[in-house]
C-alpha cells in the first residue's frame, strides 16, 4: 500500500531537501515535482501531519519576510522555485486523492496569506499560477464543507476566505496593463469566487466583480476568456452544496451581457462565435424567463438565424440550441423564432450535409415550435413537405440523406402534435403509398421514411387499421423496381417495429421464413434497424423477443450471399451488446460446431459443400464479434469467450482468417485489455505466420495472364494489428520477434511496404534500441524500392511511384537519426550512397523541410 508504507518516507525525504540550508534550487524543484506526482497517487501525500509539514515548507518558499535569516534568504531566491511551489499546491488541492478536510485546514492555517501575497509578485508566471491556485481554493472549501458533518463555523470561515480572495483578485481583474495570461487567470479565479463564495461577498463586491467581467467581455483580447467565465458563473452558481437554491444575481449586467454576446455572433472568428453561443445558451437557460425583454430576445434570434448554415454544422447546432433555450425561457418569442430562425432551419433541413448533433438540435427546435404553438402545425408540415419539390436552384432530385432528414423532421413534429393532426398526417401517408395513380419515387420514399420514424416515436398499432395496412405496404414495396424505395421500406418496417413490436416483428420473422433469397437482405435490414434503435435508445425490452429472432439469424449465418451474412452479423453484434449473457454462449457453440474441420483434396462434393457452409458460419461469428466490440459490448462478459473466437485464426479458409484478423484489429483498437493477456499464446503465433503468408495464383485473362495473391489482405490486416498494438498495448508484443516480420514487409508489394514504412518511423521514437539492432536487415528492401525503374510511366502512375520511392527515402532519413543506427557499416554506406546520388537530392531537401 503506497499511502501507508512509502508516502511518509517519501514526504520526509523530500522535506529534508526542501529544508536543507545548502540545498540547490534544482534539488528543491525535483523534490516538489516528486511530491506533485505523489499527491496524484492514491492516498495523496499522506495524512494531516504530512500535509501540514509540506505546506509549512512551501510557506517559507513563498513568504516575503520571516524572522529566520535562512528563510529570508530562501524567500528571495529563485522565482522558478516559487512557481514550482505554487504548482505543487495546485496539484495537491485540486486532486481527488488527498483528504479534503485536512487539506482545507492546513491551507487556511498555513498558506492562504502567502498565496494571496504571491499575486503581488513581479514575474507574470508566478502571478498567473498564484491566481490558478486561488481559483481552486473555493472549490476545496466546497468539497470540505460538503463532506463535513459539523457545519458550525462555516459562515465565518467562508466570509474570511472570500474577503482575502476578493482583495487579491479584484486588483488583477481591474488592471489593464497586464500580461494576457494574468488576465485570463484572473477571470478564472473570479469565476470560482463568484460561483462558490458569492454569498460571502457584499452586494457591492459582487457588483464590482460583475461589472469588471462585463468590461472584460467587451475587450477584444479577453472576450473569449470572459465568455467562459460568465458561463461558469451562471451554470455553477452554488451547486457545490454551498448555499443550495442561491445563485449569483446577474441582473446588474444580464441584459448588457446578453446584448454583447449577441453582437459577438457577427464576428468572423469562429472561436469567438462558438464561445459566445455556448455562453448565450447557458445564460438564457439559467437566467432567462421574465428577466429579459422581448426586444432583446428578438435581436438575439436575428443574429442566431444569420449563422444557421450547412457550411458550419457545429455553429448551426449551437445556434439552434440557443434558439431552443430562448423559446423555452420566453414562449412569447415564438413569433421572432418563426421570423428569423425558422427560414434558416428549413433551409438546413434539406442540406445533404446535415447529420448528428445539428440534426438532433434541428429536430428539437421543430418539436419545441409545435409544442409551444409558436408555429401552426399544418403550416410547418406543409413547409417541410414542400422542401421535397423546392430545389433551391439545385439541379437533380434530392439525395437519400436529404429525404431521410425530411422524414425525421415530419415524424418529429407529428409525434409532438395533437392526435387529430397525427391522424391526418398518417391518413395522407397511407393515401400516398396506396395511390393507384403514379406517384414520384421521392414522394414514396418520404412517405415510407416518415411512417417508419413516426412508428419509432408512437405506437402505430393503437391507430385503428393503420398497422396492418402499413405492414402490407412495406412488404409489397420490396417488389418495387426502385432500389431506393426497397431500402426505404426496409428502414420503415424496422423503425415502425420499435413502437409496435408485437405487431410488426412477427410479420418480419414470418416473411424471413417464406420469402425468396432477394428479400432476405431487406428483411434482415429491417431487423437490424429494430435492434439498432433498441441499442441506441434502450427503449422497451427486446429480451423476450431474442429467442424468436436468433433462429433466423443463425439460419442466415451460412447464407451464400455475403451481404445477407453481413446483415445477420450486424444484428448478432448489436444483440450481443444488448444481451451478452444470452448471445455469447450461442456464438461460442456455433464456432465449436463449425470450426476445426479439415477437408481432404479428394473429398466428395458434399463434404466440400459442408466445409464451405462451416466457413461461412465461422465468418459470420467473427464478423458479429467485430461489430459487438465496435459497439462497446461489456468486455468483462466477452473476455471468457475470446480464446474460442481467436481459434478462428487457425482455420484453413482464407475468408475466415481475414475476418478473424479484422476482429482482432477491432479488439486491439477499441478495447486492448480484451486481448492483451491472450497475445502471446493465441494471437501472435498466427500473426507471424499470416504476416509472411503468400498464396499466388495465375489467372488467365485471355490476351494476358494476371497474378493474384489471395493472402495479400491477410498480410495487410496482420501488419495493421501490429501497428495498432505498438500504439495501444506495446507491452503485449515481443518486439525482437516482430523485427524480422517488419523487414520482410519492407520488401513486399507497394501497399504493404507503405504500411511498414509508417511502422518503422513510429518505432524509431518508441523502440530505438530494437530498430538500431535490426537496421541492417532494412537496407536491402529499402534500396530495392528506391531503385525502382520508372520506365514509361506517366501521369498518376509516375506520381504514385515517386511517392512510394520518397516514402522509402523518408524511412532512411528517420532511421539515420536513431542512436546507434549509423554504427552499422552497411546502413551507413547505404545512407552515404543515397545522399550522394543526384536523383534523390530533391526528395531529401523536401523531407528535411518537413522535419
Amino acid at each position: 500500500d503506497l499511502g501507508a508504507k512509502y508516502s511518509p518516507a517519501i514526504v520526509k525525504a523530500c522535506e529534508k531537501q526542501l529544508g536543507a540550508k545548502k540545498g540547490g534550487e534544482r534539488t528543491k524543484s525535483s523534490a516538489m515535482a516528486l511530491l506533485s506526482v505523489l499527491s496524484s497517487s492514491p492516498g495523496g501525500v499522506g495524512g494531516n501531519e504530512q500535509i501540514a509539514s509540506v505546506f509549512t515548507h512551501i510557506r517559507f518558499i513563498l513568504s516575503k519576510g520571516d524572522d529566520s535569516a535562512h528563510h529570508r534568504k530562501l524567500s528571495s531566491g529563485s522565482k522558478t522555485l516559487k512557481l514550482d511551489a505554487l504548482c505543487l499546491v495546485r496539484t495537491m488541492i485540486s486532486g481527488e486523492s488527498g483528504d479534503v478536510v485536512h487539506l482545507k485546514s492546513a491551507l487556511l492555517e498555513k498558506l492562504l496569506t502567502e498565496l494571496c501575497g504571491a499575486v503581488q509578485e513581479d514575474w507574470y508566471k508566478v502571478i498567473a499560477e498564484a491566481l490558478r491556485v486561488l481559483a481552486e481554493v473555493p472549490r476545496l472549501l466546497a468539497k470540505a464543507w460538503g463532506s463535513a458533518d459539523d457545519k458550525s463555523g462555516k459562515k465565518e470561515e467562508m466570509d474570511k476566505v472570500a474577503a482575502a480572495l476578493y482583495t487579491s483578485i479584484e486588483p488583477r481583474l481591474a488592471a489593464h496593463d497586464l500580461d494576457q495570461e494574468i488576465k485570463e487567470c484572473a477571470l478564472q479565479a473570479t469565476a470560482s469566487l463568484l460561483s462558490v463564495l458569492h454569498s460571502s461577498l457584499s452586494a457591492e463586491q459582487n457588483g464590482r466583480l460583475l461589472s469588471l467581467l462585463l468590461e472584460r467581455l467587451k475587450n477584444e483580447t479577453t472576450r473569449i476568456a470572459a465568455t467562459k467565465t460568465l458561463s461558469s458563473v451562471v451554470s455553477t452558481g452554488s451547486s457545490d452544496d454551498m448555499d443550495e437554491g442561491d445563485s449569483v444575481d446577474l441582473s446588474p449586467i444580464l441584459a448588457e451581457a446578453v446584448s454583447e454576446l449577441a453582437n459577438l455572433l457577427r464576428q468572423q472568428s469562429r472561436r469567438v462565435k462558438q464561445s459566445a453561443l455556448e455562453s448565450l445558451d447557458v445564460v438564457i437557460k439559467c437566467n432567462g424567463g421574465g428577466s429579459l425583454d422581448e426586444a432583446l430576445y428578438e435581436s438575439v434570434l436575428k443574429e442566431l438565424g444569420a449563422i444557421i448554415v450547412d457550411s458550419d454544422l457545429h455553429i448551426s447546432h449551437l445556434s439552434l440550441r440557443a434558439a431552443i433555450s430562448v423559446l423555452k425561457a420566453s414562449p412569447s418569442s415564438g413569433a421572432s423564432v418563426k421570423s428569423y430562425v425558422l427560414p434558416a432551419a428549413l433551409n438546413l433541413s434539406t442540406s445533404p450535409l446535415l447529420q448528428d448533433q445539428a440534426l438532433e438540435s434541428l429536430l428539437t427546435l421543430f418539436k419545441e415550435l409545435v409544442g409551444s404553438n409558436a408555429v401552426d402545425f399544418n403550416e410547418l408540415h406543409s413547409s417541410l413537405e414542400g422542401r421535397l419539390s423546392d430545389q433551391d436552384g439545385k439541379e437533380g432530385p434530392h439525395g437519400k440523406q436529404t429525404i431521410g432528414n425530411l422524414g425525421k423532421s415530419i415524424a418529429t413534429i407529428t409525434a409532438a402534435t395533437s392526435a387529430a393532426n397525427r391522424d391526418a398526417v398518417v391518413k395522407g401517408i397511407l393515401a400516398t403509398l396506396e395511390s393507384k395513380t403514379k406517384v414520384e419515387t421521392q414522394q414514396i420514399q418520404l412517405a415510407l421514411l416518415t411512417s417508419g420514424d413516426l412508428g419509432r416515436l408512437v405506437d402505430l398499432s393503437q391507430m385503428e387499421g393503420v398497422a396492418p395496412r402499413l405492414q402490407t405496404i412495406y412488404l409489397s414495396s420490396f417488389e418495387s423496381s426502385s432500389e431506393d424505395v426497397k431500402h426505404a421500406a426496409a428502414y420503415a418496417l424496422g423503425r415502425a417495429s420499435v413502437g409496435a413490436m408485437d405487431t410488426f416483428l412477427p410479420a418480419i420473422l414470418e416473411a424471413l421464413e417464406q420469402n425468396s433469397e432477394k428479400k432476405q437482405y431487406l428483411l434482415l435490414s429491417a431487423l437490424r434497424e429494430l435492434i439498432h434503435c433498441h441499442k441506441l435508445d434502450a427503449s422497451g425490452d427486446i429480451g423476450p423477443s431474442v429467442p424468436l429472432i436468433l433462429p433466423h439469424l443463425f439460419t442466415h449465418s451460412t447464407d451464400k450471399e455475403e451481404g445477407v451474412r453481413t446483415m445477420a452479423a450486424e444484428c448478432l453484434g448489436s444483440l450481443t451488446c444488448l444481451q451478452p449473457a444470452v448471445i455469447l454462449p450461442q456464438l461460442k457453440d456455433l464456432v465449436e460446431k463449425h470450426s476445426g474441420k479439415k477437408v481432404a483434396e479428394d473429398a466428395s462434393e458434399d463434404d466440400k459443400a459442408a466445409a464451405k457452409t462451416d466457413a461461412r458460419a465461422c465468418w459470420t461469428v467473427a464478423t458479429s464479434v467485430k461489430f459487438a466490440i465496435a459497439g462497446k459490448v461489456d468486455p468483462d462478459q466477452l473476455a471468457p469467450f475470446m480464446p474460442t473466437f481467436l481459434s478462428l485464426l487457425k482455420e484453413e479458409d482464407i475468408m475466415v482468417k481475414n475476418t478473424a484478423l479484422l476482429m482482432v484489429y477491432s479488439a486491439v483498437h477499441h478495447t486492448p485489455q480484451l486481448v492483451t493477456g491472450l497475445m502471446q499464446e493465441h494471437i501472435l503465433p498466427s500473426l507471424y505466420e499470416l504476416a509472411n503468408l503468400k498464396m499466388k495464383r495465375v489467372v488467365d485473362m485471355g490476351p494476358f495472364k494476371h497474378t493474384v495473391d489471395d493472402a495479400l489482405p491477410l498480410r495487410k490486416a496482420a501488419l495493421s494489428i501490429f501497428a495498432t498494438c505498438l500504439e495501444k498495448c506495446p507491452s503485449s508484443l515481443d518486439i525482437s520477434a516482430f523485427m524480422p516480420v517488419l523487414a520482410t514487409a519492407l520488401g513486399d508489394v507497394e501497399d504493404v511496404q507503405l504500411q511498414a514504412h509508417q511502422i518503422v518511423i513510429s518505432m524509431c521514437s518508441r523502440h530505438p534500441v530494437a530498430i538500431a539492432t535490426s537496421v541492417e536487415s532494412f537496407v536491402e528492401p529499402l534500396e530495392k524500392t528506391m531503385n525502382k525503374k520508372k520506365g514509361q510511366k506517366t501521369g498518376t502512375e509516375l506520381e504514385r511511384l515517386n511517392d512510394w520511392i520518397k516514402s522509402a527515402v523518408r524511412v532512411m532519413v528517420v532511421l539515420s537519426g536513431v542512436d546507434g543506427a549509423m554504427n552499422c557499416r552497411k546502413f551507413a554506406d547505404f545512407v552515404e550512397r543515397t545522399r550522394k546520388n543526384a536523383k534523390y537530392v530533391g526528395m531529401l531537401e523536401s523531407i528535411d523541410e518537413e522535419h
